[in-house]
């Protein structure tokens, strides 16, 4: 109940956050873009940005690929004059506007404050030595819009060559996944428009041009076949010419998954063994209760995935069949100068035979018990970890955590014992279906998500990276089908690297990793019997019995010894205590007649809580945590925003 507690907790928090703040926004209507390609390779570029400012803003931002921005002579902004026409002024006279660069995200920043209006501004700039002449031809590989961070609208790009030519010679590609189109029929040598270039849109552009257009330039000694450069594009543009039809013909596929995986998660998280279980659990009596194994109980209830503090099932286990004996004693001295400390704990003192125990109750016994003058006992306040006195000294804090590796390690071989030890193997079992799906679920992502980023025409680099990386990724996770963390970071990867996809299908292929990722975890890691599922509602009905302070489950009462060892097993120790305190007359009595049994008095319980809150210091990746002081900054850029093509 916690998790969906916490679940809507972030989402009412998203909600809040998206829901609030300021209620400004920027376009970019319309933008226009003119490129002269110089005889020495360098290209000098025009550009007007039409924008509408809705709110106030200090800015606008004009990112540069990185590839580009090594060689750009200088960048300068204007106020354009009134209705202008690119191509027909020149920038001077005109007003110039203060200009920023920030290396961190590759981006120029503009200041030329905005409100509530409609204004343009004009880029010019120069890229040295744009252009590589080989000894066949001559190359431009030029992205003009790149990292935007809002849609470009009513998009077009014009350049010129610096001298004469046939346009059958120039040869213009575009390696723009989200639309567009180019020409090279001139003037201008090439033209590019696009209605709608999208924020995630790679506008992209290699044109091959008569070497003799860079007279000024000296050619590289690297040869390049123009006719294999211009196949290969080819081959490029025929799989972006494929794409939405190859798109098209998985999409089917993906629809059917989807389906598939919510049919599948509803199937799981209704399971009729599970609300048959819900609806009959009220037949578990209190007898059933009390005369059934306290580990057996808790095995069920956690699912076999016992937890630190469970160890306490295990000694009331050995208590229940007469291996041990308990008695109240007072509190080691340890803890007489701790203020929150009780002054009493729990002696345990085995009186059976070691060949009497099954391994997992042996390993218990060796683990926890110690011989002392001839008898082997257990004190449980030797599990509480260091006191405030204690955590002084750097040396004693060592000592306990190295005791608290060991008992961490030694948990998980009696968790793995009993795993094998009738009847707990026989209540609790993993799950075969995991070790099938896992795999499954692994390598058909695996294979759709290369599918798709080959079919979206994506780089080879981001192929070959995600082939490796998520190839890599799929093994372990099937590997560890287990674990279902595992399977969870493949999916968030593979979400991620869906994103990538410049195509409406990525919103299908993210949707049906949602799914899948529901599916998942709607499958139980643990197969449990109808009989278990009923034991473990019943038991959280006497948990929540317990933490109200009522007296009677079932319809019975409660005996105060079996309430109080119950109360110790389901952790609700605090709340038990609590509404023992306000009925404290009937305690009394029973104190008065010598009859109360020894987990039943308030102060033993109290020793017993603060000895669970307490257990040793918890090792790293056994239940701790570690915590860090991260700090992130951000550049101001000369006007701060996350850098691209925009307004800030």
């Amino acid at each position: 109940m916690r998790k969906w507690w916490l679940l809507l907790g972030i989402l009412v928090l998203v909600l809040g956050i998206t829901g609030c703040g300021d209620k400004k926004s920027y376009s970019m209507d319309r933008v226009e873009s003119r490129a002269y390609l110089g005889p020495d390779g360098d290209l000098y570029v025009e550009e007007l940005f039409t924008y509408t400012f809705k709110g106030s803003f200090n800015g606008m931002t004009r990112a540069i690929d990185r590839a580009d921005q090594n060689g750009v002579e200088f960048f300068e902004a204007y106020v354009p004059p009134e209705n202008p026409k690119l191509g027909s002024f020149s920038y001077e006279n005109l007003q110039r506007l203060d200009v920023q660069w920030d290396n961190d995200n590759d981006t120029y920043y503009i200041y030329d404050a905005a409100q509530n209006e409609t204004k343009q501004v004009y880029y010019r700039y120069r890229i040295d030595h744009a252009a590589v002449k080989y000894d066949e031809t001559g190359k431009l590989e030029w992205s003009f819009f790149k990292n935007n961070q809002e849609d470009l609208h009513q998009v077009s790009v014009d350049l010129f060559m610096p001298g004469d030519y046939k346009n059958e010679d120039v040869h213009a590609f575009l390696h723009d996944r989200s639309g567009g189109k180019i020409t090279s029929e001139g003037p201008p040598a090439v033209h590019y428009e696009n209605d709608d270039l999208t924020s995630d849109g790679t506008a992209h552009m290699v044109v091959y041009f008569p070497t003799e257009q860079l007279s000024q330039m000296t050619a590289t000694e690297e040869h390049v076949s123009l006719q294999k450069q211009l196949s290969a594009e080819q081959k490029y543009q025929d799989r972006l010419a494929a794409r939405d039809d190859r798109m098209n013909a998985i999409r089917p596929v993906i629809q059917i998954g989807m389906v598939v995986f919510i049919v599948g998660a509803l199937l799981y998280a209704l399971s009729w063994r599970k609300i048959s279980a819900w609806l009959r659990r009220g037949d578990v009596t209190r007898q059933d209760i009390d005369e059934a194994d306290p580990l057996l109980l808790m095995y069920m209830l956690r699912k076999g995935r016992l937890k630190r503090e469970d160890f306490m099932a295990g000694l009331l286990s050995l208590r229940q069949k007469g291996y041990v004996t308990v008695k109240q004693v007072p509190a080691s001295k340890r803890f007489q100068e701790e203020p929150t400390a009780p002054e009493f704990t729990l002696l345990f003192t085995f009186k059976g035979r070691m060949d009497q125990l099954n391994p997992a109750e042996k390993h218990l016994v060796g683990w926890l018990f110690e011989e002392i003058n001839g008898s082997l006992t257990f004190k449980l306040d030797s599990l509480a970890g260091p006191t405030f006195k204690e955590r002084q000294s750097s040396r004693i804090v060592s000592q306990y955590r190295a005791k608290s590796v060991k008992h961490a390690d030694r948990l998980r071989k009696w968790i793995r014992l009993l795993s094998r030890t009738q009847p707990y193997s026989g209540q609790v079992r993993t799950n075969p279906l995991l070790k099938l799906f896992i795999p499954l679920t692994a390598a058909v992502y695996y294979g759709l998500l290369l599918y798709l980023l080959f079919t979206d025409a994506a780089s080879t680099l981001m192929i070959v990276l995600t082939a490796v990386l998520l190839g890599a990724g799929a093994v372990w996770a099937s590997i560890r089908f287990r674990k279902k963390l595992w399977i969870f970071l493949y999916l968030l990867a593979c979400f991620i690297m869906g994103s990538q996809i410049v195509h409406d299908i990525s919103g299908d292929y993210l949707i049906l990793t949602v799914c899948s990722a529901l599916f998942v975890w709607s499958i139980p890691v643990h197969v449990l019997s109808w009989e278990t599922h009923r034991y473990r509602f019943a038991l959280k009905a006497l948990r929540n019995t317990l933490g109200k302070g009522e007296t009677s489950y079932a319809g019975e009462p409660l005996g105060s010894e079996q309430a109080a060892e119950y109360a110790a097993l389901l952790g609700t120790v605090p709340r038990y205590i609590k509404h023992r305190k306000q009925t404290g007359s009937a305690d009394a009595a029973l104190a008065a007649a010598a009859v109360v049994p020894v987990l039943f008095s308030a102060e033993i319980l109290e020793s017993l809580n603060y000895t669970q809150n307490h257990l040793l210091l918890k090792p790293m990746g056994i239940g701790g945590s570690s915590s860090g002081s991260s700090s992130s900054s951000f550049s101001d850029g000369g006007g701060g925003g996350g850098g691209g093509t925009g307004a800030f």
